[in-house]
């Protein structure tokens, strides 16, 4: 397990030579005969050796693993490419207005890419009428791009996400030929069956709030399920009870096992010297448990539910004497074997975190009344779970204890099981059948409504960091721990860390900047001892904007809880884009902007010329001309100069090289260590005049990879290696973090300092 959490945390696959050296270690400490011949009997204990051989095991096979996803996947640094894909649809489409998109299993490629032996794509087909279907076979030409993500503090890792799901490159459909039907194919055979069961349900005529409470709970997909639906499952603490995992997967068993044990009892009545027959009760429940994993989808929380329940039941099939805490460990063994990379995914840990809770309480409870038990269970994993959903959500609900007492046994014993009974009837009686799965959705959003407090209320939220959860779990387990232990007091200490982290403040006369990798758009978070200034938001599409992923998080990690000043520099969707978003989730006292649009759209006040305002001993000022030499929206961008005693940084927005023209003029004088580039890098922006006179240490562009425009273009780039200046850009390096000290002005890129072997490049 460490073997395989450390190469997960490396920035670089170890050499081949190096795993040959491991490799050989490992066969020689694995043969007793080599050992012997070695004479390496008696250096330390079998224990110690056992230990050191499954380090080794878990370092080479994770590194394997890797070396064949690399091998697979398009190189982040390639360029897109347009193919020709022959292949499988795999999976369940998902729709999104105007697009569907799906997971495609290649059989050929042409042309073949280089160092890239690609097998599994994500492919996105817009505006189209065509019905894809699981298991379908079909040519496509396609244009596809490496499986990169936008990387950001605070922000989930999409990137981490897709090479762990072995997706090797993202692209869309331009030409498509049906080769084969999924009949014909004979290939995935599941999820063509769970396709037949969505239709299924759709021509049920349910209302919309059952017809997506019932794939959800049955077939693990969630795309029916509205923002207003996870905003109550968040409040009360269980989203667990609508995502398929090992909730459900535990009630498969548990029905299983109640099938069996009446299977049992009928063997017993009428088979004579039949007492004990272990396999009729765990049969069942593992055939069970698999086929409703199979059902869901066989996603990676269903796999790891299913693991755990095959690690916790099969010793018992084979009268195997193994603790219990050992079947825990061969079911994370298991899970790390089936993804290595399952660490950076929240489910693993939350999982793992809600059993271990369960297994020290039943523990510490063996003599208590049941009532205390299950309140006891309640907290154990309310505890246990409560610093990973700080640090993977930010949030958790305080009422999450008591809801999950009402709602874990409606969910076991009546909507389950109510669910199985509708659907079966709409076979025999589809009216009947219909209005009994209406109504218990109908009850069962009902009743968590009820439970869910108004306005936020009872969530806490903070952003600790990995060490604070740290101190949290071992406070959890401490409090788990039997009273007689006398360690309570000292964990209730150690939570209060995780209640009330310390923030990550800014000093007295410095000040923080972040270039947020928002793709093809611009958003720049400043942070002072006491203020926050947000300069753009990026852009939004379809009702969606990218702030909701980068700007949002990052300021939420950062325990930003309002914006003091907001500059939106002018109107453009890139810029202007994620206001609506911002202004949803968080408290904006002042907006500015350069576009007589904006004054009107959102009663913002204009940037004034040359007002300049000081917040904890750093210098603002509005650079931009109060008579523009071009008028366009562009040249309308605010343009904002933010000084420290020993750093300054010029934001321009996007004007053209006649507005830095006229600022020259009027601040002969104007330098900055870190310029970020006008317009994304535009050849009609940058002149070199306006970068000769600011001479930046960096010039920081904002830009999408394989963005359409080609920024930067490459007469900037010419322009800055003549006068010999650095540069970093958000598509390449991420977010780009910019610190004013006393000891100089720092510049970090959020990809170097989360750089893992995958993201590497």
């Amino acid at each position: 397990m460490f073997g395989m959490l450390l190469v997960a945390w490396l920035p670089q696959l170890l050499p081949p030579w190096i795993l040959a050296v491991l490799l050989m270690f490992l066969l020689v400490e694995s043969l007793p005969l080599f050992r012997r011949w070695l004479g390496l009997r008696h250096i330390g204990t079998a224990g110690l050796r056992s230990q050191l051989a499954g380090l080794v095991l878990g370092i080479l096979y994770a590194s394997g693993w890797g070396y064949l996803n690399l091998s697979q996947r398009m190189p982040l640094s390639m360029p897109p490419q347009t193919l020709t894909v022959v292949g499988v649809v795999s999976d369940l489409p998902e729709s999104f207005p105007g697009m569907r998109r799906f997971r495609f299993d290649v059989d050929q490629v042409s042309p073949a890419v280089a160092d890239a032996d690609l097998q599994h794509l994500l492919l996105s087909w817009y505006q189209t009428d065509e019905t894809v279907v699981p298991g379908q076979k079909w040519q496509f030409v396609v244009r596809i791009k490496p499986s990169r993500g936008l990387m950001n503090p605070g922000s989930l890792d999409y990137e981490t996400r897709l090479f762990a799901d072995q997706i090797n490159a993202r692209g869309y459909v331009r030409s498509a030929q049906l080769l084969a039907e999924s009949g014909e194919t004979g290939r995935s055979r599941i999820a063509y069956f769970r396709y037949q069961l969505l239709r299924w349900l759709a021509g049920l005529s349910l209302d919309e709030t059952a017809e997506a409470t019932i794939r959800a709970l049955v077939l693990g997909d969630k795309q029916g399920l509205q923002d207003s639906q996870w905003q109550v499952l968040r409040q009360t603490g269980t989203v667990h009870l609508i995502v398929i995992s090992g909730l459900h997967i535990g009630i498969a068993c548990l029905f299983g096992y109640g099938i069996g044990w009446l299977l049992q009892r009928g063997l017993r009545r009428f088979v004579v010297g039949v007492a004990d027959l272990r396999a009729c009760r765990i049969i069942p429940a593992l055939m069970l448990a698999t086929g409703y994993a199979l059902l869901a989808g066989f996603s990676i929380p269903t796999q790891r539910a299913l693991i755990m329940s095959l690690a916790m039941l099969l010793p018992l099939l084979f009268n195997r004497s193994i603790g219990v805490w050992q079947r825990y460990q061969l079911a994370l063994v298991s899970v790390l074997l089936l993804q290595p990379l399952s660490f950076y995914q929240p489910g693993f840990w939350l999982s793992f975190a809600a059993v271990a809770a369960l297994l020290l309480i039943v523990k510490a409870e063996t003599d208590r009344g049941r009532l205390i038990t299950i309140l006891s269970t309640q907290w154990a994993v309310f505890l246990g779970l409560m610093p990973l959903l700080l640090l993977w959500l930010g949030q958790v609900a305080l009422i999450a204890p008591l809801v999950n007492l009402l709602a874990i046994p409606l969910l076991t014993f009546v909507v389950l099981p109510g669910v199985l009974l509708g659907l079966l009837l709409c076979l025999i009686e589809p009216s009947t059948g219909v209005a009994l799965l209406n109504g218990l959705a109908d009850y069962f959003w009902q009743i968590l409504q009820f439970c869910s407090p108004a306005d936020e209320a009872g969530i806490l939220t903070a952003h600790p960091t990995v060490l604070t959860v740290v101190l949290g779990l071992l406070a959890a387990v401490l409090l788990i721990l039997p009273r007689w232990t006398g360690v309570g007091f000292f964990g209730s200490l150690l939570l209060l860390a995780l209640v009330f982290p310390a923030k990550d403040s800014v000093d007295s006369g410095d000040f923080r900047a972040t270039v947020v990798d928002v793709g093809q758009g611009l958003a720049v978070v400043i942070e002072t001892e006491n203020k926050t200034l947000v300069f753009d938001t990026g852009a939004a599409f379809k009702g969606r904007s990218i702030a909701r992923f980068t700007l949002i998080p990052l300021l939420e990690s950062r325990h930003i809880e309002q914006i003091d000043r907001l500059v939106l520099s002018h109107k453009d969707n890139d810029h202007a884009g994620g206001y609506s978003e911002l202004n949803a989730q968080l408290k904006i006292k002042q907006v500015f902007s350069g576009s007589p649009t904006l004054y009107r759209k959102l009663s913002a006040q204009p940037c004034v010329s040359g007002d300049a305002w000081e917040w904890d001993g750093i210098h603002f000022r509005y650079l931009q001309p109060s008579r523009l030499a071009a008028v366009n929206e562009n040249n309308r961008s605010c343009v904002l100069l933010v000084q420290s005693d020993h750093c300054s940084l010029v934001i321009p927005g996007d004007i053209e090289s006649s507005i830095e023209q006229q600022i020259l003029t009027k601040y002969p004088d104007l330098t900055a260590d870190w310029l970020v580039a006008a317009h994304h890098g535009s050849r009609y922006s940058s002149s070199l005049s306006w970068l000769r006179a600011l001479n930046p240490d960096w010039v920081l562009f904002s830009a999408g990879f394989d963005n359409p425009y080609g920024h930067p273009a490459k007469a900037v780039i010419d322009r800055l290696s003549e006068l010999q200046l650095r540069w970093l850009n958000t598509a390449e390096q991420g977010a780009l973090m910019l610190q004013s000290t006393a000891n100089g002005c720092l510049t970090k890129t959020y990809r170097d300092q989360k750089k893992r072997y995958w993201t590497a490049g």
